[in-house]
């Protein structure tokens, strides 16, 4: 049933309009902020920490370019299985493939880290296009209800869905085999965090990446995806991080840390994360956190 649900959702999509899609998710942003005020109450205790010196107005225009976003992301996911190839590689640009390929060179793998920003998914089955082999850790997708169809769809796109519950090991054996691991590190899914900075504060960061890296000497790459325009995007790949230039998985771990909140800072109002990640949220966030759980694609 979940799997027909799915399937007729994408067939909807498939068939709007790609400027009317873009217009109706647009429209429906206000109704975004309005119905979902646990989102909209988690993002503003998040931009209190991010934007301490800005007036609540602000943050709430913020709030709505998230939402607008995640809109506009959520239109895309669904479309996405019925794209072609050559559809969906007019639609993207890249910066930074040469650093991905240069890092699989060393043989060990790369552990790729990635961000809420933009369109996520769809930078995922671009990487798996181009042919490489990539094992994603996604937990809880649209709901638990839908999860399995959402894996089932990745599978046919190329994208090996790891259960966090799965562990390591076949985290560790893929980039044995030289594949890629992506590895999302604003998300809710990771059970074990350092305590590092993040944007000026202290935040349980996930560990996850480095630790990888560390045991396997895997390289990481921090990466993004941003939306340019409706149907527009540009995939960004960072230089690669040495495991072996870094004493620690603190560090290495904190360079991550690093890296990931310039790339939220210059992309916030395409950032859709909506929970509290510093806990307790800041006093200046004017609106108590809602009971109701965000849910990420």
């Amino acid at each position: 049933m979940a799997r027909l649900v799915y399937g007729w959702l994408m067939a909807i999509m498939a068939g709007v309009p790609p400027r009317l899609g873009y217009v109706l998710a647009d429209a429906l942003t206000e109704v975004h902020v309005r119905l979902f005020p646990a989102r909209r109450h988690a993002a503003l205790a998040n931009l209190a920490v991010i934007m301490p010196r800005a007036s609540r107005r602000d943050r709430i225009r913020v709030v709505r370019s998230m939402m607008r976003s995640y809109n506009r992301m959520m239109f895309e996911f669904f479309r996405l299985p019925s794209l072609s190839r050559d559809d969906l590689m007019r639609s993207i640009e890249v910066a930074g493939r040469e650093h991905l390929e240069e890092a699989l060179q060393r043989g060990r793998g790369v552990v790729i880290t990635c961000t809420h920003v933009g369109n996520w998914e769809l930078a995922a089955v671009v990487l798996a296009q181009w042919g490489y082999a990539l094992h994603a850790v996604a937990g809880v997708q649209l709901s638990r209800w839908l999860t399995p169809a959402v894996r089932e769809t990745k599978s046919e796109l190329a994208i090996h869905t790891v259960a966090p519950e799965d562990g390591f090991r076949n985290l560790i054996r893929a980039l044995e085999h030289n594949d890629l691991v992506a590895l999302m590190v604003d998300g809710d899914i990771f059970s074990h965090g350092l305590r590092l900075d993040f944007f000026g504060h202290a935040l349980s960061f996930p560990a996850g990446p480095a630790m990888l890296a560390q045991r396997t000497g895997a390289p990481i790459i921090c990466g993004y995806c941003e939306r340019r325009s409706p149907g527009r995007f540009r995939i960004v790949m960072e230089p690669a991080l040495d495991p072996s230039a870094f004493p620690d998985t603190a560090s290495l771990a904190a360079a991550v840390a690093a890296i990931s909140e310039r790339h939220i800072r210059e992309h916030l109002d395409q950032w859709c994360v909506f929970r509290t990640l510093w806990e307790p949220a800041p006093s200046a966030a004017t609106e108590p956190a809602g009971s109701e759980r965000s849910v990420e694609a």
